[in-house]
């Protein structure tokens, strides 16, 4: 019998989570209520795995994780515990399906939970924050899960919040019922990270190329989130090669904006030795929202007007030596073959000679640290092109290909 596991906190949504259970099981599929409440004990039904379980797998009691003083404090001890109960469930094939429900500090007990879960597992978190100014990252991060907006808030069975579960259920049931066992194909596997603003080259020349080599490609939007998720899928080895185009999420890591991503970025590949091309793609410019765009401290720099909701903005020199710094410190960690190239004409559409964002004062000092700090085991390669020329691009993906073709022979 499949299992699905129902993740809430039952001290206060108990009645609920016993909906679902009973709804699940309707279906011949297994209602696993894990209970994440701190303050109470269940109310209206009896979990399968108990809150008391949940603490003690993050190394706690409930009382000492209540002695901490504040609720957050409190929660992030059952965050801890709810990716440790769901790491096991999974290695032990005990979880087919999880549906996670509550507000703000369930929806982070939530995420925790449906990030212990590989892709693909059916995943889905119904939250009353799930609307409005929220960030998505808090609720989904790097999973591929869903997300339905509860409406109203959830305390009770009634007309509105039967339909609400039932949707969940149906979705949670029809993803089970409904699963596609795809072969994994016998073809080499390539992640790329872009940018709307160095895509045109990776449509043109890039994808083609590696389409022609018989490779499947993956693209990762380099956007804070897209490169972690590319990250996470290298750490499980599920790529044969990485294409990292686009690096913004360093400057991110850095400075800040709205593509700022976590300090693991790029070490995936490098530490698992996976087979990796870079390009610093993006790498001199910082993504603003238009709001923050407009604060003082930004005043002097060069900027573009993206759209409505974004602004770009240049770095500085000193900016842009930090940024070349990081990612020369990560890449001199490689495990593997990796080869790095700098056009030197450009890392953006708007960083070129009479566009807005032209910055060869700051692409001439990355391209110093980069002579002077990577190991010399590390291929660098300055071409006299911007990142969009069709000549580059290809330069770039036939080193991918000539990468991969080297590591299958080593193999």
């Amino acid at each position: 019998m499949k299992t699905v596991a129902i993740v809430t906190t039952c001290d206060t949504k108990g009645r609920e989570a016993q909906y679902l259970k009973k709804s699940i099981e309707k279906h011949g599929i297994y209602g696993w209520v894990i209970d994440c409440g701190i303050l109470n004990d269940p109310i209206g039904v009896i979990p399968d795995t108990s809150r008391h379980k949940v603490a003690q797998a993050a190394g706690y009691t409930i009382d000492e994780l209540i002695a901490r003083g504040s609720r957050g404090a409190a929660v992030n001890g059952m965050i801890e515990g709810i990716n440790s109960i769901i790491t096991s469930m999974s290695n032990e094939g005990k979880v087919d399906a999880l549906i996670a429900m509550g507000g703000a500090e369930g929806a982070l007990i939530a995420k925790s939970a449906m990030d212990a879960l590989p892709l693909f597992v059916p995943k889905l978190t119904m939250s009353t924050i799930a609307s409005g100014e929220h960030k998505f990252g808090e609720i989904i991060g790097h999973n591929d899960a869903m997300v339905m907006h509860t409406v109203i808030d959830i305390l009770g069975i009634n007309s509105i919040s039967k339909k609400i579960f039932d949707n969940g259920i149906n979705a949670i049931v029809g993803m089970l019922e409904f699963q596609i066992n795809n072969e994994i194909s016998n073809c080499k596997r390539v992640a790329m990270t872009m940018l709307g603003t160095i895509t045109p080259p990776i449509v043109k020349v890039v994808q083609p190329l590696f389409e022609k080599e018989r490779y499947e490609v993956y693209t990762f939007h380099a956007n804070g989130i897209g490169g972690e998720c590319m990250d996470k899928l290298a750490e499980e080895k599920y790529f044969d090669g990485v294409f990292d185009w686009a690096l913004n999420e360093i400057v991110g890591l850095n400075f800040g904006g709205l593509h700022k991503c976590g300090k693991q970025r790029m070490e995936a590949a490098i530490k698992k030795g996976i087979p990796l091309v870079v390009v610093p793609g993006a790498a001199d410019i910082i993504v603003l929202s238009t709001e923050d765009a407009s604060d003082q401290k930004y005043s002097k720099r060069a900027k573009y007007y993206h759209n409505k909701e974004i602004t770009l903005a240049a770095l500085s020199v000193e900016e842009c030596i930090k940024v070349a710094e990081t990612i020369v410190d990560k890449l001199n960690e490689a495990t593997g073959q990796v080869e790095v190239l700098f056009p030197l004409k450009g890392l953006c559409s708007q960083d070129k000679e009479g566009k807005s964002l032209y910055n060869p004062k700051g692409t001439k000092a990355m391209v110093k640290i980069f002579k002077e700090k990577l190991k010399k085991d590390i291929g660098f390669v300055v071409c006299d092109n911007h990142i969009n020329d069709d000549e580059f691009a290809m330069k770039a993906a036939n080193k991918m290909i000539k990468l991969i073709k080297e590591s299958e022979v080593i193999l």
